[in-house]
């Protein structure tokens, strides 16, 4: 009696098959999560996870000086219920940018009218303005990370001051 050997093309088809569709996802995630955002005009679940971060990231500045405190909370609030659209608008229009920054935090009009030109004008922050601007927050995040080694997110805030 001779035993018939199963043929391993159907397993191998249906493999490639999962690989294929687990590379199409994870290239068309930022245009989907994007497409999602404008049908719903809500936030995705991503988004949320984001921002989540981000109020994390803002809340972790806190000093123990409870007036710095307050402004942190504050900023984080106000963060945490803006919608993403209205992040990534701001990435595009340089005085919406200066008006999300003075209702974010404790930074003055004048003040927030200088971080934002100057995140307008210095080419160094092209890169982080496109992937907030086209919700791409993998690519924002490592131009952020950029941006905090080499010193120029330090430079801003010596700017902002002055």
């Amino acid at each position: 009696m001779r035993h018939r050997r199963k043929s391993r093309k159907p397993l191998v088809i249906t493999l490639i098959s999962i690989l294929v569709i687990l590379v199409l996802c994870v290239v068309f995630f930022f245009p989907l999560n994007n497409a999602l955002r404008n049908i719903t005009g809500n936030d995705t679940a991503s988004d949320k996870v984001v921002k989540s971060e981000l109020v994390k990231k803002v809340k972790s500045k806190k000093t123990g000086d409870p007036t710095k405190d307050e402004k942190i909370d504050r900023a984080a609030s106000v963060l945490d219920k803006k919608k993403m659209s209205e992040i990534m608008a701001s990435a595009k229009n340089q005085q919406k940018a200066a008006t999300m920054i003075e209702s974010s935090s404790s930074l003055s009009k004048e003040q927030s009218q200088k971080a934002a030109q100057e995140v307008f004008t210095n080419s160094d922050y092209n890169s982080l303005r496109s992937a907030i601007s086209n919700g791409n927050w993998y690519q924002a995040y490592q131009q952020y990370q950029k941006l905090s080694d080499n010193g120029d997110i330090t430079q801003l805030q010596q700017t902002i001051n002055k």
